[in-house]
């Protein structure tokens, strides 16, 4: 039950904020502003604030009247004729160049009401109307996202420099005066908990200097928390630092998330520390600032939602993490952030009623926002910090935006207080009393055809107890090492004609094991075993062969981290790389029983009085299965299930770089109950047990992924009929692709630069669906280049074993070999701009980006596997369209734009398989991206969807008549 004097201690309070902030009107919404007036608007349509928020963010991109007026005709010019009146003529104005620098003009002072630029004297005039609230501020370096090192360095000068500024002010409001806010991931490329031995190293010594400057000046700091995956991460750095520190003549503090309902637990435990460390840390206080992107992120992931999706339970969690500050300010030094105002009529009631000092404490408000209310709080005497950004206003457009959405929530203050028809006093109810019931943490699921359906989860490797269970996986399986793996077909030696050792790419002087290998005598024998076994198998009931999938299912993720462990030793993947592989083998399995589920039995197709018409799906036969080594589980999963969950029977030539893994998936089978000789594992040589067992007539299906050379040799074979052969061979074929990545002048750099790193270097560019030729377009080529080139030089080389290293070794010598002549012939042909270094013992390529390079070059047109990109420049959009189109592949392709015509141009035109808008071009998933492509890279069919599992059947038509003399029998 609520504190009844404490309650009404913060309705008085709360009301006497209400009465001082009414008195005046947030100068972002003044209604004798265009700005205000069109923000006041943008309150209640949903739709133009949406195409106003994108604008915004694209405007920094836009050097040109005229693509501004064009982006402004994309996105505004649409609601021009719904608004009409004087909302319409302005916005048909704004379409035109003439219009360009009065738009610029005005979206700059926007930026202006929440950024301050990085001047002494705009810092000084700003700094100065604050201290005459009077309020303190502490500063945050924000812009473009800091993907390389010298990016990282060239945030800590601008700390360093705001560090200056503030200590060149004199007398400044607060306890302390001078004080920072500063983001981790700002101070370090790859923000990454895999790597916490690093990552600490790399943090601590890019912040020694800030903290010594910090210490001269007897300043503060307080780490800003980010999105939630980074959460645990930042707090154990937190500690850790303070700890390497041991000094506590500066102030330092980190702020927590009430949106998240663990953060009570982290408080306490936070609390519990400076307690045993005899250290006042400080703690932000803040209601939480990413709520759609955590939602949207769980549902694409299938994670559990972090976040409260219920306003009136974060607030009332807020409320209790005040009284837990309260409580042991002894420790801690409270920073209330909020600009709801209730949350700060209960603080500075809690305050009171515990007698805490006006300077025990502070109240925390962002600068440009809710100006009124955060004067009543000065007002009434409290001590007050604005959070000041400062940085270039357009390149800080980022940070605008998440301002803009926060003042224009439905749920936000200036909503409520200024003219959204609430009744200021409900603004003060006691959230305790209008809390729901928090739904279930567990995602809603993606709309789709396929509700059945559900993508494994991938690991989340920011919680430390996944990261603790793969290193015991990895050193479980180095306990194995050595093993001999005999051939188990029924009627063969279990030696086979010898063995073959698997090697360690990485250290190709470390065997992981043997494994025997077949001739073409074990491989007769494996096909005249798969005979005998494909009647039984083809009329076993199809609920029994689904049931099989679904328990090996089970199975593989009961050994998920193991599976994924062998990986990263014999392929070379790393943990999140392998574990990927995994879950989608895992996926594989369980789509393919569903999509058996609806496939299963007769099928009427039209209904006649005295005539029943009807088809079935059947299998082919005998299933040849030939995966790749780089998806070496997945894709070998993918189209073994395919092959058995129908009815056919498989015999499996895995890729030999990959024959560990291969064992592993069959070890599965055969525990889950797949009966002898449905399907059998035999290693082998491609040119001769792969080529045999192609070409035999006893085969009806062949599975193919690899190179184009050895996927059409098989085309070729398997169509030519062999002696003896009474049926059409089905070749359903993979091959590879050479594949694009557009990035238009008006594209979010910050976005482009990450996903085509992973695109063109994730697994050292060994995948069919890696960009190998980036396409730039206009004036966006140097930057690009240069941002690309320097993110790219902040990531080393190494074994993928240690978590430290996101790029590993090449798959084989020969591979090696390969793509270092593909740098030879790109030297010839380009301009290299990137030469990254490897470590010298393993199969290792150095990383390399190629300019000048032309369409009709080799390094724009051959398939590398290796970590080799070419860039091409495009004068416009749709010469990069066309110069994407110009290859003899058409599996992948991405388009990184802001230009709504230019997206829908992409989806229109750019005929690949599998095509990305803004996001990485790998990593499709089974059920959502359907995967496969056409020209020479494939045969149009796409692993994943609704179509790949007919490509393993036949559909046979019953027609009967039943007119008995005249008799018409009743429908049944």
């Amino acid at each position: 039950m609520a504190d009844t004097a404490l309650e009404r201690e913060v309705r008085a309070v709360g009301e006497d904020l209400l009465r001082r902030a009414g008195r005046a009107r947030p100068s972002l919404f003044d209604p004798r502003g265009l700005r205000g007036r069109l923000l006041r608007r943008a309150l209640d349509d949903g739709a133009l604030r949406t195409a106003l928020f994108r604008f915004v963010d694209v405007l920094p991109a836009l050097d040109s009247d005229a693509e501004l007026a064009r982006h402004f005709r994309a996105y505004l010019g649409p609601h021009a004729h719904r608004l009409g009146g004087l909302w319409g003529r302005w916005l048909a104005f704004g379409s035109h160049p003439l219009a360009a620098p009065v738009v610029r003009r005005a979206v700059t002072r926007l930026a202006r009401q929440f950024v301050v630029e990085p001047t002494p004297a705009r810092l000084a005039r700003v700094v100065g109307e604050l201290a005459r609230i009077p309020a303190a501020v502490t500063l945050d370096a924000v812009g473009e996202a800091a993907l390389s090192e010298g990016e990282c360095d060239a945030y800590r000068e601008r700390y360093l420099a705001l560090l200056d500024f503030l200590a060149s002010q004199g007398d400044l409001p607060g306890h302390p005066p001078i004080h920072l806010s500063i983001k981790f991931s700002a101070l370090v490329p790859r923000y990454d908990p895999l790597d916490y031995r690093g990552l600490r190293r790399r943090l601590f010594a890019r912040l020694e200097p800030l903290v010594a400057r910090l210490r001269a000046l007897g300043g503060g700091l307080t780490v800003d928390m980010e999105q939630y995956e980074f959460k645990s991460l930042t707090l154990s750095l937190f500690r850790d630092w303070l700890e390497a520190e041991g000094d506590d003549r500066w102030q330092a503090g980190i702020a927590l998330q009430a949106y998240l309902p663990d953060t009570e637990a982290d408080l306490r435990e936070l609390l519990d520390w400076a307690e045993r460390r005899r250290r006042r840390i400080g703690v932000r206080l803040v209601k939480g600032a990413y709520w759609d992107t955590e939602l949207a992120l769980a549902q694409q992931r299938h994670w559990p939602i972090p976040v409260e999706r219920d306003k009136a339970v974060t607030d009332a969690r807020y409320e209790r993490l005040v009284a837990l500050l309260f409580e042991r300010a002894q420790w801690v030094f409270p920073a209330i952030a909020s600009h709801n105002v209730r949350s700060l009529a209960y603080a500075l009631a809690s305050a009171a009623q515990r007698g805490l000092d006006a300077r025990a404490f502070e109240i925390q408000m962002l600068y440009g926002m809710a100006e009124p209310l955060r004067d009543a709080v000065a007002g009434r005497g409290a001590n007050l910090r604005v959070y000041l950004p400062s940085g270039e206003l357009l390149p800080g457009i980022a940070y605008l935006i998440r301002r803009l959405v926060e003042n224009t929530a439905n749920t936000s203050i200036l909503r409520q207080t200024y003219g959204a028809g609430v009744d200021p006093r409900d603004l003060l109810d006691n959230p305790e009393e209008h809390r729901a019931p928090s739904p279930e943490a567990a995602p809603p699921r993606a709309e789709g055809p396929d509700t059945a359906f559900r993508n494994t989860p991938l690991r989340d490797f920011s919680r430390a107890q996944v990261r603790h269970n793969f290193a015991a996986a990895l050193r479980a399986v180095r306990a194995q090492l050595g093993r001999h793996y005999p051939l188990a077909i029924a009627g063969v030696p279990a030696a086979g004609a010898g063995w073959q050792e698997a090697r360690n790419p990485a250290r190709p002087g470390e065997i992981l094991g043997a494994v025997a290998v077949a001739d073409l005598d074990h491989a007769r024998r494996a096909v005249d075993n798969a005979r005998r076994a494909f009647p039984a198998w083809r009329d076993t009931e199809a609920p029994i062969r689904i049931g099989l999938c679904r328990r090996a299912a089970e199975l593989m993720e009961l050994r998920r981290d193991q599976l994924a462990a062998w990986q990263v030793l014999e392929t070379g993947k790393n943990w999140r790389e392998a574990d990927a592989d995994v879950a989608e083998a895992i996926d594989f399995l369980r789509y393919y029983a569903g999509q058996m589920e609806a496939l299963q039995d007769w099928r009427p197709t039209a209904r006649f009085p005295g005539e029943t018409n009807a088809f079935r799906y059947e299998p082919r036969g005998i299933a040849v299965v030939i995966p790749p080594w780089n998806f070496p589980l997945a894709i070998l999963a993918g189209m073994t299930s395919a092959a058995l969950v129908s009815g056919n029977v498989a015999i499996l030539k895995p890729a030999a770089p990959a024959n560990l893994v291969a064992q592993g998936f069959q070890a599965i089978l055969d525990q889950a109950g797949f009966p002898p000789g449905v399907c059998q594992l035999l290693p082998g040589g491609g040119e001769t047990v792969g080529d045999y067992l192609v070409r035999h007539p006893a085969v009806h299906l062949i599975a193919f992924t690899g190179s184009r050379q050895v996927g059409l040799e098989i085309l070729r074979k398997a169509h030519t009929p062999a002696p003896g052969q009474t049926h059409v061979k089905q070749v359903v074929c993979e091959m590879g692709g050479k594949n694009a990545v557009i990035v238009d002048q008006d594209a979010d750099l910050d976005e482009a630069v990450q996903e085509i790193l992973h695109s063109a270097f994730g697994y050292q560019g060994q995948k069919c669906s890696a960009c190998s030729r980036l396409i730039a377009v206009g004036r966006v080529h140097d930057r690009l280049v240069e941002r690309l080139a320097a993110a790219l030089a902040s990531h080393d080389y190494g074994p993928p074993e240690d978590p430290a290293y996101l790029f590993g070794p090449l798959i084989s010598d020969a591979a090696r070999h390969r793509a270092r002549g593909y740098l030879e012939i790109g030297r010839r042909e380009g301009r290299l701009v990137y030469l990254g270094r490897v470590p010298e013992d393993g199969f290792y390529c150095p990383p390399a980006i190629f300019t000048e390079v032309e369409p009709g070059h080799r390094l724009a047109r051959e398939e590398i596997f290796g970590p080799l990109l070419a860039v091409l420049r495009a004068r416009s959009f749709r010469e990069a369209l066309d110069l994407a189109l110009a290859s003899d592949y058409a599996l992948t392709g991405g388009v990184f734009s802001r230009l709504p015509e230019h997206l829908a141009l992409a989806r229109d035109h750019f005929r690949v398989g599998n095509l990305y808008l803004n996001r990485r071009i790998t990593g499709a998933r089974v059920g959502i991206q359907p995967f496969g492509g056409v020209k020479l890279s494939g045969t149009g069919v796409q692993a994943g969807g609704p179509d790949y599992l007919k490509q393993f059947l036949w559909t046979r038509t019953v027609s009967e008549n039943t007119l008995r003399h005249g008799y018409v029998p009743e429908a049944e």
